[in-house]
Order: structure tokens, then C-alpha cells, then sequence
């Protein structure tokens, strides 16, 4: 099929959409970028491959595999060695096995299948620091590209069958869009539970799999199929076609957000490149005439390299630099560069390379080679950057950072899995003492399991048996709480027969925290009264907050449980795990603020509780930032502790430089047994 530089064009916008989006440049929509990729890559080979049927009257399925093989492994094969050999100190430290066996996967085209296999997801934080995440679009391609020409050779078979006499190419037709119905089918099941699947896998069997996107690919390669139609267009529904796919690629980029991404929200931008194409074989001018200019052209070429490269050099910049606002654009405009040398020195020298384009016995031997060692060398690197790790990991700096990223004991006793105070669930989460003088409860989100350590050991030092509930992300009293991936039904439920269990059991002291700010204050979160509407604005949430914290202090006050309400501590804007393996080996992984920054995020959580506290007795607020920030700055390492597991959460050994505040709190606030 003739080269169309209008959809090398396209392939420059893709990339460019999912450049800007890693690079955190006010692009939410811009990794749907990678659903234009399928669509173009189907159009392309499905017409490279009817039109060798077309001249030849057969098709070498081994010349396609050997093309494909020198199109799309050396290039990744340099790249995988690079990220592997320069990770060993340039890594995030949390990262490091991940990025490995990713590259390992990665060198044998089944990344994305690995990644499915994480307890985390394509959008999730911790997944965002493996720089070799973007590789699950290259696996995925490369398992379509196994089964595609097959099925596209079935079906021009069939059309030449006495079954297909007369009927033109209706059975290649058949058998595309049987296939790519089927694959959509399945997206769709997953993604909305009509096939049995673990539920927190399907999202991500959706995302990452090659049969739930190979129905993108399917799309563009029909589109081939359609040419013949769409080159008798009328210019002006040519034109008309071309600015609405040209809206539908500018809506994918600013409007879809990234939870609850699924195959109907990918209908926009992979229809939005169908548009293009499909404009683009009439009209010369408008869109498709901007996106055939040279610049647009040659970036298009490098495309696939600037692909490979830019995730890397993003995560190293992060990693290197976390505190920076400069690092990450300059990583994505460096990319350039090793795209550009990849380009030309690995991409064209072996795709175009005569002798291993020919049919020769020798050439065929060559191919193997090289296909071979494309998968071996990144695998032998990969294992070294596991090697490497296991080395570094029992130096003195890097024990001392894995410290930070020990669980806490809500984690590690399974009581932050959302199981009641007083269920059988929660049984595991009870610290007792001989002769206890009472219960002290634990009871919040993240940042009540935050403090498990300091407060069991406190309340137990004290001589109270402490129990404990948490549940990620779930305030401790019952409002209605929609965050950007949807609302919980479970919060409610948590908080309020947890709040029925204490008023029955009536404990000697309840220690109440949740991240305030946050649900105030991220404007992705919605707040409501159960059974009422949502609202998102930081005041209206603050006044559903004040309102139903103040309700449920009185019942706690009418019950005579006293009750410590700890306030949010101050966020610090460096996640340890970020830390490049050298940053931690030098010590310097650490970060700080200045307490007014501080004191600027926390006023309205802070100015909230004080409200809803005002005119209830026995509720005491509990402010931790002097014990855990200087005069004036609040710091992620105080007296050689790192006292952060994340930017808003205590690493264990922080929060246990609190058990003696605790304790004194305890002993002045709790309601020993009579």
C-alpha cells in the first residue's frame, strides 16, 4: 500500500497526545493516543497484506513474520538494555524487581500479561514509577500481528473458494468483523462483569490484553477493506469527515480522564482516527493537509522510537530530580534524541539491510540471529538488574530505605480490609494486656492504620487492651464519598456500625483520624449526607463534614466515650519510593517544607474539626505537627528517622516516635474501667 504521509501525520499527533500526557502537561486525555496506534497499525498492515495478495495471489506468512520481527525488536531491544543497565542506580528504589521482570517480559512480547498479574493497575502510582510500563503496547501489538495475517488469509481464501464466487471480497469482510465483534464482546464483559473474572483483574484484562484491544486494530484494518468506497467520497463529505475526526482526537485529549477508561470511552478517539483516515484518502487540504506537512511527517516516522524512549527517560527524571517542575518536560523533549539515533542507526539499518530482506538461506539464518539475540540480550540484562538489586539491597542505606516501606500493622493483621468493629472479621485486630483497665479504639482510614504501632503500644504500656479498624480511603463517620473511581457502598456501612459497636461497648477512648484535607479538598471527590446529593466544592464538603462530625462527636459525647481526633499531618512533597537507587545510596532522599506551606494546605481541614468539635465535651483534637516538624519546616528525615512512608502517610519507624505522645495522651484523656 502506498505510503500516506497525512497518517505518518497521525502518528506524530498520537504520540505527541501521549508524550504530553506522561509528561504531565494538561493532557488527561492524551494516552488515548495508544488506541490511534492500534488503529493506524491495523490500516497499515491489513493493507500491506491485500495488496501482496493482490499482486502475488498468495501470501508468505514467514516474509511477514521476518519484516515484523526486524520492524519491532532491535529497537526495543536497545532501549531494554539502556533502561536495565542505567536503572541499576537511576531506578525509583521501590521499582526496581518490577522494571526487570517487566523487561524480561517485555523481551519475550508478553508484557502486557505480566503487568495484568500486579495488584495494581496502568494508572496507579506505583505502577507509574516502572519505566517500562509503555512496553504493554508493544506486546500487544506484536501478539496481534501472530494471529492477524492468519485470519486475514482465511478469509481472502474463502473469497477465492466456490463459497465466495462472485461475492468479491465479502468473506474477508466477514471474518475481520466476526473478529473484531468478538473482541469488543469481550472488552465488554469484562469491563462490565458478564464474564466470570477476579474483579479487580478485568479492569486491567481490558486495558492490557491483545484480545480485548485487537477489536482497535480490527477497525483500522476493515477501514482497508472500505477504500474502494471511500475513494468515491464527495470531497465536501471527505472535508466534513476530516474536521469531525480532528474534533473527536481533541475531545479524547481533554475530556476522557483515566479511571474508568473502558472499550466505550475508547470509541472516541478510535473513531475520531477512523474519521481522519477515511477523510484523508480525498480530501487534500483541511486537517489531513496539516497533518502531511514534513515536520509532521517526520515525526511520525519516529514515532515508534520517541514511543520506546520517552517513558524511561520520564520515570529516570522523576526518580533523579523528584522535586523538580523542569525534570519531567525536559526528559520528554530529550527523547528525541535517542529516538532520532535509534532511527537511524538500529530502525533503518536492519529493516532496509538487503541481505536480510532476501529469501536465501543465509538471510534467513540471519534473521533468526538477530531476532534471537534481540530477545536474549534484554532478558541477560534484565537478569543482571535483578543481580544488581539483590547486591545494593544489603548496603546499609538501602536496608535503612526498605524500612520505610514496611507495612503497617493494619496491613500486615489484614485490618484494613474494610470488617467492622466487632465482627468476626475483625477479631485478628485486638492487642490484649493481662488485666486490662479498659479498650482503647483505633478507628479511621490510612491514616489511623498510620498510627497502629505508636497507639498499640501506648494503650498496652498503659494497661488497656487497643482495637483496631481501618479501611483505606473510608472516613470514620457515614457520608456518602465519591472519588474519581467511583463511590464505595462499602464507607457508610464501615462507619456506621463501627460507630454502633463503640456507643454499645462504650471503650475508655476512641482515636479518630482521617485525611481531611483530602476529601475536602481534591476536587475530584464529592461529599454528601447518606441518602442526599453530592457536592464538590471545597466549602460544601466542608460544611457536610463539620455538620456530620459534630453529630457524631454529640453521640459519642451522649455515650460518655471520650474521644481523641487526630489531625491530618502535614504533606511533604517526596514519596521515598520515587527516590532513584542513588539518590537513596547518597542520602539524599529526603524532602521539606516550610511549616506556613504546611499550616496554608491543613487551615481548612484544621479550621473544619475545630468547628465541628466546638460545644462537645470529652473530645479532645490532637495536632502531631509539632512532634513531627522543626520551628519553621517540616522534613521528611528528623534525628536520622525517616519519618515518611509516602508523601501523606508515617513510615513505621515515624509513627513509633509518637508512642510516648500517645501514651501521655492516653493516660490523660482515656476512662479507665470502674
Amino acid at each position: 500500500m502506498k505510503k500516506r504521509t497525512d497518517i505518518q501525520g497521525l502518528r506524530a499527533l498520537a504520540i505527541a497526545f501521549v508524550v504530553l500526557y506522561h509528561a504531565d502537561l494538561s493532557f488527561p486525555g492524551g494516552f488515548t493516543g495508544v488506541d490511534v496506534f492500534f488503529v493506524i497499525s491495523g490500516f497499515v498492515i491489513a493493507g500491506t497484506l491485500l495488496g501482496e495478495l493482490d499482486r502475488n495471489g498468495r501470501l508468505s506468512l514467514s516474509s511477514f513474520y521476518a519484516r515484523r520481527a526486524r520492524r519491532i525488536l532491535p529497537a526495543p531491544a536497545v532501549m531494554l538494555i539502556f533502561v536495565a543497565l542505567f536503572g541499576i542506580l537511576a531506578d525509583p528504589a521501590g521499582t526496581q524487581r518490577m522494571a526487570a521482570l517487566t523487561g524480561i517480559s517485555a523481551s519475550a512480547l508478553f508484557a502486557n500479561f505480566y503487568l495484568v498479574t500486579l495488584h495494581t493497575g496502568y494508572f496507579d502510582v506505583s505502577t507509574q514509577l516502572n519505566p517500562l510500563l509503555h512496553t504493554w503496547m508493544l506486546s500487544v501489538i506484536a501478539q496481534i500481528y501472530i494471529v492477524f495475517p492468519v485470519l486475514l488469509l482465511a478469509g481472502w481464501q474463502l473469497d477465492r473458494s466456490r463459497l465466495g464466487r462472485g461475492l468479491g471480497r465479502l468473506w474477508t469482510w466477514a471474518v475481520i468483523a466476526l473478529g473484531t465483534a468478538l473482541s469488543f464482546w469481550l472488552s465488554l464483559a469484562l469491563s462490565h462483569g458478564y464474564y466470570p473474572s477476579a474483579s479487580h483483574v478485568r479492569p486491567k484484562l481490558v486495558f492490557y490484553s491483545s484480545p480485548t484491544r485487537a477489536w482497535e486494530f480490527g477497525v483500522g484494518a476493515l477501514l482497508v477493506l472500505a477504500l474502494p468506497l471511500l475513494n468515491r467520497l464527495p470531497i465536501r463529505l471527505a472535508i466534513v469527515l476530516d474536521l469531525a475526526g480532528a474534533t473527536a482526537l481533541g475531545l479524547s485529549a481533554f475530556l476522557i480522564h483515566q479511571v474508568g477508561f473502558n472499550e466505550m470511552s475508547a470509541l472516541l478517539p478510535v473513531g475520531g482516527a477512523c474519521l481522519l483516515i477515511a477523510g484523508g484518502t480525498r480530501a487534500s487540504f483541511g486537517v489531513s493537509r496539516l497533518l502531511s506537512l514534513r515536520p509532521m511527517a517526520w515525526l511520525g516516522d519516529l514515532s515508534y522510537s520517541i514511543y520506546l524512549w520517552h517513558w524511561p527517560l520520564i520515570v529516570f527524571a522523576k526518580a533523579l530530580w523528584p522535586t523538580s517542575g523542569w525534570a519531567v518536560p525536559v526528559a520528554a523533549g530529550f527523547s528525541l534524541l535517542p529516538a532520532w539515533l535509534t532511527y537511524r542507526y538500529v530502525e533503518n539499518p536492519v529493516r532496509f539491510h538487503s541481505r536480510l530482506g532476501s529469501r536465501s538461506p543465509v538471510a534467513g539464518r540471519s534473521a533468526i540471529a538477530l531476532a534471537s539475540a534481540c530477545v536474549a540480550l534484554p532478558i541477560v540484562a534484565n537478569l543482571g538488574l535483578i543481580r544488581a538489586q539483590d547486591s545494593l539491597s544489603s548496603t546499609k542505606a538501602m536496608t535503612s530505605w526498605s524500612q520505610t516501606e514496611r507495612l503497617h500493622l493494619d496491613h500486615r493483621r489484614h485490618c484494613a480490609s474494610g470488617a467492622t468493629l466487632g465482627s468476626s472479621k475483625n477479631e485478628q485486630c485486638v492487642w490484649r494486656v493481662q488485666h486490662p483497665r479498659g479498650d482503647v479504639i483505633l478507628f479511621g482510614d490510612s491514616n489511623a492504620g498510620q498510627l497502629a504501632e505508636p497507639v498499640i503500644q501506648a494503650g498496652n504500656r498503659s494497661g488497656y487492651t487497643v482495637r483496631m479498624a481501618t479501611y483505606t480511603s473510608c472516613p470514620f463517620m457515614p457520608v456518602r464519598l465519591k472519588r474519581i473511581d467511583g463511590e464505595s457502598k462499602i464507607c457508610p456501612r464501615f462507619a456506621s456500625e463501627s460507630l454502633d459497636y463503640i456507643i454499645q461497648h462504650k471503650p475508655s477512648l476512641v482515636v479518630l483520624a482521617s485525611r481531611t484535607d483530602f476529601y475536602l479538598q481534591n476536587p475530584v471527590d464529592g461529599l454528601g449526607f447518606v441518602g442526599q446529593g453530592l457536592t464538590f466544592s471545597n466549602t460544601g464538603k466542608a460544611r457536610v463534614w463539620r455538620q456530620v462530625l459534630h453529630e457524631t462527636l454529640l453521640r459519642l459525647q451522649a455515650a460518655g466515650v471520650p474521644a481523641l481526633l487526630v489531625q491530618p499531618i502535614p504533606v511533604l512533597p517526596l514519596d521515598p519510593a520515587t527516590c532513584a537507587v542513588v539518590r537513596v545510596l547518597l542520602g539524599g532522599c529526603s524532602s521539606s517544607l516550610p511549616r506556613s506551606a504546611v499550616d496554608k494546605w491543613l487551615r481548612l481541614a484544621i479550621t473544619t474539626d475545630k468547628a465541628a468539635v466546638r460545644g462537645v465535651k470529652g473530645t479532645t483534637l490532637f495536632d502531631l505537627e509539632n512532634q513531627l516538624c522543626e520551628k519553621d519546616r517540616c522534613t521528611t528525615v528528623k534525628n536520622g528517622v525517616s519519618l515518611y512512608r509516602d508523601s501523606r502517610h508515617l513510615s513505621v519507624d515515624g509513627a513509633l516516635t509518637l508512642t510516648g505522645t500517645f501514651q501521655s495522651a492516653i493516660a490523660a484523656h482515656a476512662k479507665p474501667r470502674k
